[in-house]
C-alpha cells in the first residue's frame, strides 16, 4: 500500500495518509495544505458538538 507520512497541524505528531482515503486525495491535489490526524479530528468534532449542545 502506498502512503505519505506527514505531521499533524495540531499535535505535531507524524501520521500516515493511506492510498484511497479522502485525505490522501486532498494531499495529492494540495501538498502545501495542512492536515490533522484522526485523533485530533475526533477531538475537534466532539468539542464542537459539546459546545453546540451546551450553549443556552
Amino acid at each position: 500500500m502506498i502512503y505519505y507520512e506527514i505531521h499533524c497541524r495540531y499535535c505535531k505528531k507524524p501520521f500516515q495518509l493511506e492510498e484511497g482515503t479522502r485525505k490522501y486525495q486532498q494531499y495529492k491535489q494540495n501538498r502545501n495544505g495542512q492536515f490533522s490526524c484522526d485523533d485530533c479530528d475526533r477531538r475537534i468534532e466532539s468539542d464542537s458538538r459539546k459546545y453546540l449542545f451546551d450553549r443556552d
